[in-house]
C-alpha cells in the first residue's frame, strides 16, 4: 500500500491540475509536491501526470486511480475518527438539519444525552432551510430529522436513507383560560386564529381533516419557525396552535410562564419522526453516537 501522504498530494495534483496549487492547499514547498508524485510514480511503475508549459494533465493511469486513492484517504480519516471516539477524545463535530418541531423536542433530548456521553462532539442544528433534504444531498448538512411524510414527498427519497425514530400525535393547545376551554365544538375551537410550529410536518393531511368535520377548508393564520414561539403566542393571546403531545405536559402547570391546556380534539395527525442520511454515505463516528442518543427517547 502505498503512504497516506503520497495518495494526499496524488489527489490535489489532481483536482488542482497545478504543483503549486496543490502545495499551498497542503502548507509544503512546490518541490516536496514534485518529489512525492515522482516517489509515486516510481513506486507504481507508471506516469501520473504529464506537466506542460501551462498546465498539468493527468495521465490514464491517474484518471483510473483517482477514486481508489480518494476513497483509501476517507477510509484512513474514517479509522482515525473511529479510534478517537474509542479513546473519547475530540470527535469532530457534525451538521444536522431539522425541521422546527424536531429540533425543540427530540433533538433537545438527544443533545442532553449527547452532552454526557460525548462531551466533546459539536453539534450544529440547522433550522429553517427552504429544503432540508436538497440540503443534505449537497452536502450541507451530515444527516436530517424530519417528519416521514415530508420525507416521502422529497424528490430526494431515493437517494437518501431513512430510519424511524419516534411516533406521537399532534395536539391543539390553547391557553387555559381560553373562551373555548369547555366547548365541545371544534367549530368553536376554530373559528379562532390558528399558529403551526413548521410547514414541514403533514399540515395538508390536517387540514384536510378538518375541512371534513368543520365545513370550509381551515389554513393557518401564522406560520412559525419555533415551536416556543407558537407555546408563547397561545398562552398569551387566543391564538391556538399544535404542539406535540408529551411536550405540553413541560408547560401546562400552575405557575408556569406558558399557562396551556390541551383542546379535547382529535386533530387526526401524528408527527413521525425520521432519522435521514445519504444513502450511499458510510456514517461517521459522530453520527452513529448522534443517532444513539435520539434513539434513546
Amino acid at each position: 500500500m502505498s503512504d497516506l501522504r503520497l495518495l494526499e498530494h496524488f489527489v490535489a495534483v489532481y483536482r488542482n491540475g497545478s504543483y503549486r496549487s496543490a502545495a499551498d492547499q497542503l502548507g509544503v514547498t512546490q518541490s516536496t509536491v514534485t518529489k512525492r508524485i515522482q516517489s509515486l510514480e516510481s513506486q507504481l511503475g507508471m506516469r501520473l501526470f504529464n506537466r506542460t508549459t501551462r498546465a498539468v494533465e493527468p495521465s490514464d493511469t491517474a484518471r483510473s486511480l483517482i477514486d481508489h486513492a480518494e476513497a483509501t484517504l476517507k477510509a484512513a480519516s474514517a479509522f482515525d475518527d473511529e479510534a478517537r471516539l474509542m479513546a473519547g477524545g475530540d470527535h469532530g463535530g457534525i451538521r444536522v438539519g431539522a425541521i422546527a418541531l424536531a429540533a425543540e423536542t427530540l433533538i433537545v433530548g438527544g443533545l442532553v444525552r449527547l452532552s454526557e456521553s460525548h462531551p466533546n462532539l459539536d453539534v450544529d442544528v440547522i433550522v429553517g432551510s427552504s429544503d432540508i433534504y436538497k440540503d443534505l444531498v449537497t452536502g450541507e448538512c451530515d444527516l436530517i430529522v424530519g417528519d416521514l411524510a415530508n420525507f416521502k414527498s422529497s424528490t430526494y427519497a431515493t437517494s437518501l436513507r431513512m430510519e424511524r425514530l419516534n411516533d406521537e400525535p399532534l395536539v391543539f393547545v390553547h391557553r387555559k383560560n381560553h373562551p373555548v376551554a369547555r366547548s365541545k365544538l371544534l367549530a368553536e375551537l376554530l373559528r379562532y386564529p390558528l399558529a403551526i410550529p413548521s410547514r414541514y410536518f403533514n399540515e395538508n393531511r390536517l387540514f384536510e381533516t378538518l375541512a371534513k368535520e368543520t365545513g370550509p377548508a381551515t389554513s393557518p393564520r401564522y406560520r412559525l419557525n419555533s415551536l416556543s414561539a407558537c407555546i408563547s403566542l397561545a398562552a398569551s393571546s387566543d391564538v391556538i396552535t399544535l404542539a406535540p403531545k408529551s411536550l405540553v405536559e413541560q408547560f401546562s402547570h400552575a405557575g408556569n410562564q406558558h399557562a396551556i391546556a390541551v383542546a379535547n380534539f382529535d386533530t387526526g395527525i401524528e408527527l413521525n419522526m425520521v432519522l435521514v442520511t445519504v444513502a450511499r454515505n458510510v456514517p461517521s463516528p459522530a453520527m452513529r453516537a448522534f443517532r444513539e442518543a435520539l434513539l434513546l427517547q
